[in-house]
């Protein structure tokens, strides 16, 4: 079949398709890149993307892009998205992974399923909807790609850039894509990769790659305007009055997901400060260094048995019962030290082996942070009683208040807040 149209989004791509197929000239439109458009009108809402997608200020937004087939970052380096989770701190860093959406079909579902499974459970997010990538690029602090066009258009909107995979010789070498892979960081996949994704954050100068992404549309914004005329010609129909507009791109219609369980390393400090970074409970599996002063956080969602059995914490969801399941869950969980859940209004209650309870208040969002700190605590041989007050927590270069109070002891069941 002959096309109607070959449309194509920049005069360098007329000439290369002159090059290659001279036959084909007469059939070529450049019209643009609405994709890239759209993105671009886009680029002011930022903020509110960034706001759905939950992320606190100050916290980095990290999209793995892979293309599909052996040459892709999935393909080529298929644990690198586990790693990553791994080693980010997640309430410094989120990860999101934009996945191309021939990776079912040219990989199978399975074997998707089989690159992705432990990295859903270290808390990366795999949206439904195969557009998300457009706003989680407009959002993101850096792109870890390969050669597919994500990591083009994400370095064309001036976010930082860094390749697992380059397969040169997989496009055209005369391509602006192939000039990308040339001149594009490489990330260590054995290496310290949270250093190198700081450095590529800091060390961004927006306008690096602007003499090869100026090869992205010769026909900045005019992509509508074009596309409909070219649509309208070809069906011989006459075409609206009205202007052809851009649309900004829709809000992203979930939050970033984060770890369920999780490891903490608390250091703690004078005067009721203390600080605190945690870490996906899959950074078990890894071999890395535990330091002291490292707990073991279990949430109840499809948590591993190992991790229950070595928790330190366990962690409940809200519920009008929350004291009593604490109870039950210590009795359920002989070698664990505390258990915690929020109630339905918010308030986080944490109960030990003795009976006593104590509330924290504060940000809904810290609240979590005062569990392996109530962790790091009971090691120290301290009571419970002891660990009321207000607290100055340091995660992620923010300093976090949370007021703790004691509000029973001995009786899960009857306690009640003193507020």
């Amino acid at each position: 079949m002959v096309p109607t149209a070959i449309v194509l989004s920049h005069t360098e791509q007329a000439d290369r398709l002159r090059a290659s197929c001279p036959a084909a000239e007469p059939r070529a439109v450049v019209a643009g890149d609405i994709c890239f458009d759209r993105m671009r009108a886009s680029r002011a809402l930022r903020p509110s993307y960034r706001q759905a997608f939950g992320l606190s200020p100050g916290q980095k937004l990290v999209v793995v892009s892979s293309t599909w087939g052996p040459e892709s970052l999935l393909g080529a380096a298929p644990g690198l998205l586990l790693r990553l989770a791994e080693q980010l701190p997640f309430d410094e860093f989120r990860i999101l992974l934009a996945p191309h959406p021939n990776i079912v079909a040219g990989h199978s579902s399975w074997q998707f399923g089989e690159y992705t499974a432990a990295a859903r459970r270290a808390g990366v997010t795999i949206p439904k909807d195969v557009d998300a990538w457009r706003t989680a690029i407009i959002a993101a602090d850096i792109v870890v790609g390969d050669h597919g066009s994500v990591p083009f258009y994400s370095a064309a909107l001036g976010i930082p850039l860094i390749l697992a995979t380059a397969p040169v010789e997989s496009v055209d070498p005369r391509s602006p894509i192939a000039k990308l892979l040339d001149t594009a960081p490489r990330i260590d996949i054995r290496g310290d990769l949270a250093t190198q994704i700081r450095d590529v954050i800091i060390d961004h100068d927006p306008d690096r790659y602007s003499p090869i992404t100026t090869f992205t549309t010769s026909e900045p914004d005019a992509s509508p305007a074009n596309l409909r005329s070219l649509m309208y010609r070809t069906m011989k129909f006459p075409e609206p009055a009205e202007p052809a507009e851009l649309s900004a791109l829709p809000m992203p219609s979930q939050p970033l997901h984060a770890p369920h369980s999780y490891l903490a390393v608390v250091r703690s400090g004078r005067n009721r400060t203390a600080s605190i970074i945690r870490y996906p409970a899959e950074r078990l599996r890894s071999g890395y260094e535990t330091p002291r002063g490292t707990y073991i956080v279990v949430g109840t969602t499809e948590p591993r048995r190992r991790w229950m059995q070595l928790a330190d914490a366990v962690v409940g969801d809200p519920s009008s019962q929350t004291t009593a399941w604490i109870a039950e869950t210590l009795a359920a969980l002989p070698g664990s030290m505390l258990a915690a859940a929020p109630d339905e209004a918010g308030v986080w209650y944490l109960g030990d082996r003795t009976g006593t309870i104590v509330t924290a208040t504060g940000d809904a969002c810290h609240l979590p942070l005062v569990t392996p700190l109530a962790c790091h605590h009971l090691a120290q041989s301290r009571p419970l009683s002891e660990f009321a007050g207000e607290w100055e927590i340091d995660c992620a270069d923010r300093i976090l208040v949370v007021t703790v109070r004691t509000v029973g002891h001995g009786s899960f069941a009857s306690a009640q807040p003193d507020l």
